[in-house]
């Protein structure tokens, strides 16, 4: 067992070990694997129509979310079909679970948020699921650390309201 300063003192005078500095090139070269990997599958979900159209017409979408939303309960399951279209793109083409949930956990929030009568009309004109949709999908693809890390704590938020919600289920229906 060894510590930071003991092995920087080792790599300075050349003291590092040819076994450690195999291991350290394979731990190279299997990042840069991954590495490669991630762009040829970024190229194939960035070249994808489905893609392509969520992204660049996400802010319409939110303004057709924001009309259709003073329809009252009609107009907001029509409107969650546009988002549920996010949720289409995470399964099909990204194959994401953590995003999956990230964005139908958005998409859920904003339809719920919709039914709120009267209030509900307002709310969607300012919470815009599809463009947070469409920020989370873009970072996640572009692998930025930020979207990264608000990722990670929207699918946390989302299962642990999954798990409250089974919780009181089970204790609806079988206590």
């Amino acid at each position: 067992m060894s510590n930071s300063r003991r092995e920087r003192t080792r790599a300075k005078f050349g003291f590092d070990s040819e076994e450690e500095k195999l291991k350290q090139e394979r731990i190279r070269e299997k990042y840069r694997q991954k590495k490669q990997a991630w762009e040829a599958r970024r190229s194939v979900i960035e070249s994808s129509t489905y893609y392509k159209t969520l992204i660049k017409g996400a802010v319409g979408f939110d303004v057709a979310d924001a009309l259709l939303g003073f329809l009252e309960i009609g107009g907001d399951l029509l409107s969650s079909v546009l988002g549920f279209a996010y949720v289409g793109l995470c399964v099909k083409v990204i194959k994401s679970v953590r995003l999956t949930l990230a964005v139908t956990c958005v998409v859920l929030v904003d339809l719920l948020l919709g039914f709120i009568p009267g209030l509900g009309s307002v709310v969607d004109i300012f919470f815009c699921a599809n463009y947070i949709n469409r920020y989370l999908i873009k970072g996640y693809v572009e692998r930025d650390e930020s979207v990264m890390r608000k990722l990670n704590i929207v699918t946390l938020i989302c299962v642990l309201i999954v798990a409250g919600l089974v919780c009181l289920i089970y204790r609806m229906f079988w206590t």
